[in-house]
């Protein structure tokens, strides 16, 4: 009786030290290129929140119906080539901040059709 009781107890502990053993882990190189990717599109991200911001965005996006905490959280759902245009597209605007109707078109639909997508 003693046998059966002694071989399924050293079953036991050696299936519980099996569960207990840690997984595999694999470590790998990140590049220098992805580093510097996604730093950008960060980067380009804050500006886009940064243009939004501004009051007298707000009120335009207002006027058009578009909640602009709305438009805030589509900032994130961007493409990092989406975030890349729209950042380049506030860094080309004039010193003084006036949009030309043409310019906050653009970033408007741009933002209209990530949320439309999403």
């Amino acid at each position: 009786m003693k046998i059966p009781a002694l071989t399924l107890s050293v079953a036991l502990l050696a299936g519980l030290l099996l569960f207990l053993l840690p997984p595999t882990v694999q470590a790998g190189m990140i590049g220098t290129q992805e580093v510097i990717a996604e730093q950008t599109l960060q980067v380009d991200r804050d500006k886009v929140r940064e243009f939004l911001n501004r009051a007298d965005v707000e009120q335009r996006l207002q006027a058009m119906d578009v909640p602009a905490a709305l438009a805030r959280s589509r900032v994130d759902a961007l493409t990092p080539a989406e975030a890349a245009a729209l950042a380049q597209r506030v860094d080309t605007l004039p010193a003084a901040g006036a949009l030309s109707g043409t310019d906050f078109v653009i970033i408007l639909l741009v933002a209209l059709l990530v949320a439309l997508i999403l």
